[in-house]
C-alpha cells in the first residue's frame, strides 16, 4: 500500500464496510460516519459538521470519501443535496489543509443522465461512455454528485492534493438480490419492492450492477497505483443483468440508433456496459473479478 494511514468516510455503512475489510490488512485504517464501525480507531460524527471532518483528516496519508445519502430514496432532493455536497466540500477543505496527500471521491454513474428514473431519461450519445461523455443529471443525487465531481477537479487543480473520482454503478449487495432476481423473474411486470426489499432492484434502464467487492477492490486500486490520474473511472460489473443485448434494449429504450465507437466490444461480450472499463483497467489497474449475471440466469 502507498500509503501507511487511511481515513474512510462512511466506514459504518454498506459499502464503507466492504471497504475497510478491504484495507485494514495493507494500512493503518480509521473512520468517519454517523454509525458505529468495528475494528478500527473510529470517530462518530457527520461529514456535514467541518470541525469532526477536520479532527478525523489529522494526520492521515490518505482518504477513501464514501459517506454520502447514496441514492434518490435517501432524503428529500435538498437533504441530498446539502449532505453530499457540503460534505463533500468538508473532506476535501480538510485533507488539503491536513497535507493529505491523496483523496479517493466516490461520485456515481447518475451524473451521465441516464441512470434513475425519478429525472428525465437522456440516452447517450455514444457508446462506450468515457470520462469525456457529457454529464446531464436530472435527478437530486445525480446533480449533487456532478457538483461533487466538479469540486473535487477544482481541488486537483489547484495541485495541492491528489483527486481520483470513481463512478460505481447500482452496488448490488446480497440484501438487494432477492429484489433483482423478482425483477428479472417478471422482467415487463416487475415493480419493486416486490421480494420484501426496502428498495427496488436498481441499476436503471439498463440494470447496471457491480458487486460491492468489487468497489471495495476499486479503492484500493485508486491508492497503490502511482500514478492514477483524476479519471472519472467507471466501476461496474463485465456484464449488465438486463435480459436482452445491451445495443438491442437500449435501441428499444429509446428508438434510434446509439453512435458505436467499439462495435467489437458488444460483438464479444453483448451484454456489455454502456461504460467504457478500459481507462480503470489501464490506469489503476482495476477490473471486476464478479459477474453477476451467474446469479440469475446461471
Amino acid at each position: 500500500m502507498r500509503f501507511q494511514n487511511v481515513l474512510v468516510t462512511g466506514a459504518g455503512g454498506l459499502l464503507g464496510g466492504y471497504a475497510v475489510a478491504e484495507l485494514k490488512d495493507r494500512c493503518r485504517v480509521s473512520g468517519l460516519d454517523l454509525l458505529p464501525a468495528e475494528g478500527i480507531p473510529h470517530l462518530r460524527g457527520s461529514i456535514e459538521d467541518a470541525d469532526t471532518v477536520a479532527r478525523a483528516c489529522e494526520g492521515q496519508d490518505a482518504v477513501v470519501h464514501i459517506a454520502a445519502r447514496p441514492n434518490v430514496w435517501s432524503g428529500s432532493g435538498r437533504e441530498i443535496v446539502q449532505t453530499n455536497v457540503v460534505g463533500t466540500w468538508n473532506v476535501l477543505e480538510a485533507a488539503e489543509r491536513a497535507g493529505v496527500k491523496r483523496v479517493v471521491v466516490t461520485s456515481s454513474d447518475s451524473v451521465i443522465g441516464f441512470t434513475v428514473f425519478e429525472g428525465a431519461m437522456i440516452p447517450p450519445d455514444y457508446l462506450p461512455v468515457d470520462a469525456a461523455h457529457p454529464r446531464r443529471p436530472t435527478d437530486p443525487y445525480a446533480l449533487s454528485k456532478k457538483l461533487c465531481e466538479d469540486m473535487a477537479r477544482s481541488f486537483a487543480d489547484r495541485g495541492k492534493l491528489e483527486v481520483v473520482v470513481l463512478r460505481p454503478v447500482y452496488v448490488l449487495y446480497p440484501e438487494f438480490e432477492a429484489e433483482v432476481k423478482a425483477r428479472a423473474a417478471d422482467p415487463t411486470g416487475y415493480r419493486g419492492p416486490a421480494a420484501g426489499g426496502r428498495q427496488p432492484a436498481g441499476g436503471g434502464p439498463m440494470w447496471h450492477y457491480v458487486d460491492p467487492r468489487d468497489v471495495a477492490v476499486a479503492y484500493r486500486c485508486a491508492l497503490e497505483a502511482a500514478d492514477p490520474g483524476f479519471g472519472p473511472y467507471f466501476i461496474c460489473g463485465p456484464t449488465t443483468l438486463a435480459p436482452e443485448p445491451t445495443v438491442e434494449r437500449l435501441r428499444a429504450r429509446t428508438g434510434r440508433e446509439t453512435d458505436l465507437r467499439d462495435p467489437a466490444l458488444y460483438r464479444v461480450e453483448p451484454h456489455a456496459p454502456l461504460y467504457d472499463l478500459s481507462a480503470a483497467a489501464e490506469r489503476l489497474g482495476f477490473r471486476a473479478a464478479h459477474d453477476l449475471r451467474r446469479v440469475l440466469y446461471g
